[in-house]
């Protein structure tokens, strides 16, 4: 009987754990309840030694115990609002438990967990303040018990976009992570995610870049340098990069991904095609956008062949040019994708568009159409995004230097200056017929933008593998420039 009554206990302590994931930005909190005691429900019944045997007694189920399994279990199923109700009655039955100091906390985080799902972000606040509150007054301010409420306030602010507050308590729940779990704990991956993603709204980009690179060296860390199992943190710091225009250094990023996905045995490998794909990318887009960024002192290089160009004849070159090794890369994606049987439809889509990208933006029209055109016949993977070649598309441009000069202040607000135009993009990808629909800029603005479009390339629109023109396309200019200063007053002079 006593051996029974054990094994009852530790089966209630294996059932009582839930895990929510919350959105928009995903947040996993491990909740559980410690067993209670139900001494009156499992403890031995002292027998008469003249009497017979009686009937072992069945364990009686606790109030709090069946509503949390039931919570649960709606939970599981997605069932948030039936949820709910389960939920406070847990709340409402550990406030007077012997256990309440204990597990009080974690009731008001699974109440809170699910207030956020149902959008409720004001009772979800409060719920996790109540955690936060009861763990800080019982535990102190270090305890690890503090990560979840911490976290859990921080993606409800994030969800109502007072990303300074989520940020704050992000990084107060990194600390405790630290102080408890070690610097390099994989458990605050998931923390630095959330914490980034708050970061780059409020444009703190070094911040950004500070949460991925030690991401990156805590998977380092715990796996080694060259384990696949680091490839996540890879990825997510190659895409910020890339995101805030520092092609350089994605591309390091991506090159990285290539190598150790090809070290990977077992045949193709759609990774080592994705960093090939974005090494190609960021060579394209770093001579698109960023050519100032590009070696000022590389030998040119003629574009059909790669081969060093005569110095009498680079004058009729444009420079500085798009790396070959960009190219090279492109080509052997897709080598690697003509000689697998059947393979993935989507990454021969992106591979194929990538190849025509290149030769549109270093103007080699001839050899990107036959490209276009069979990446238009391919149905993509995701239909609702459908196919990228079935409207036009900006390949090339560049727009002026002054538009998107970098100016830092701390006195004065950047202001963006819009003009939306209206042009046809011909069947070789050409710009033509530009007009303007509305505009702030000034005329002089106005323009230098217009002459930037009038130099940029497109990829055509395609109708049944063929290029076809396009009216009616718009095209958003934008011009940074500094708030102007206010006059002083005459009175105030």
């Amino acid at each position: 009987m006593r051996n029974n009554s054990r094994l009852a206990r530790n089966m209630s302590r294996s059932r009582l754990s839930v895990v929510l994931t919350m959105a928009p930005i995903a947040v996993v909190l491990s909740v559980s309840f410690v067993a209670f005691n139900a001494a009156s429900a499992t403890d031995e019944v002292p027998q008469d030694a003249g009497a017979p045997a009686a009937a072992e007694q069945v364990p009686q189920l606790d109030p709090r115990m069946e509503a949390y399994d039931q919570f649960r279990a709606l939970l599981e199923t997605g069932q948030y609002a039936e949820a709910l109700p389960l939920a406070q009655r847990v709340v409402e039955l550990t406030e007077v438990a012997a256990d309440r100091d204990i597990e009080l906390p974690v009731a008001y985080n699974n109440l809170g967990a699910t207030q956020f799902q149902l959008g409720n972000y004001a009772d979800a606040e409060a719920s996790y303040q109540k955690s936060l509150e009861l763990v800080e007054s019982r535990q102190g301010i270090s305890s690890r018990r503090l990560v979840v409420p911490l976290t859990g306030l921080g993606t409800v602010y994030a969800a109502l976009d007072q990303h300074p507050l989520a940020a704050e308590y992000f990084d107060r729940a990194l600390a405790v992570s630290r102080r408890s779990e070690g610097l390099f704990n994989l458990a605050q991956l998931p923390l630095i995610d959330q914490l980034v993603n708050s970061l780059y709204v409020l444009g703190d980009y070094k911040g950004v870049e500070r949460g991925r690179f030690y991401a990156l060296k805590i998977a380092e860390q715990n796996y080694g340098f060259d384990d696949p199992r680091t490839l996540p943190a890879t990825t997510q710091l190659a895409s910020f990069y890339e995101s805030v225009s520092q092609f350089a250094a994605a591309r390091g990023m991506y090159l990285r991904m290539r190598d150790i996905s090809m070290q990977e045995s077992g045949g193709f490998n759609p990774l080592t095609i994705r960093s090939l794909i974005a090494i190609a990318r960021t060579h394209r887009l770093q001579y698109t956008l960023d050519p100032t960024s590009l070696v000022d002192d590389m030998a040119l290089r003629d574009l059909d062949y790669g081969d060093p160009v005569p110095q009498g004849n680079q004058s009729s070159l444009l420079a500085p040019h798009a790396n070959r090794a960009g190219l090279n890369s492109i080509e052997s994606a897709l080598s690697l994708l003509r000689s697998t049987p059947d393979p993935p439809s989507q990454l021969l889509l992106e591979a194929l568009v990538e190849m025509g990208d290149w030769f549109m933006a270093t103007a080699r029209l001839g050899a990107a159409m036959p490209f276009y055109a069979e990446a238009s016949t391919i149905q993509p993977v995701e239909p609702d995004q459908g196919n990228p070649l079935l409207a036009p598309r900006v390949v090339f441009y560049r727009p002026p230097v002054a538009a998107v000069r970098s100016i830092e202040t701390d006195s004065r607000k950047l202001l963006i200056r819009k003009t939306v135009f209206s042009l046809l993009v011909t069947e070789t990808g050409d710009t033509q017929d530009i007009t303007v629909v509305s505009s702030d800029m000034s005329e002089a603005q106005q323009v230098l933008a217009r002459r930037a479009l009038e130099r940029a390339v497109y990829s055509p629109r395609f109708e049944q593998g063929r290029p076809v023109a396009t009216e009616g396309v718009l095209f958003t200019g934008e011009w940074r420039e500094l708030e102007p200063i206010e006059a002083p007053s005459a009175a105030g002079t």
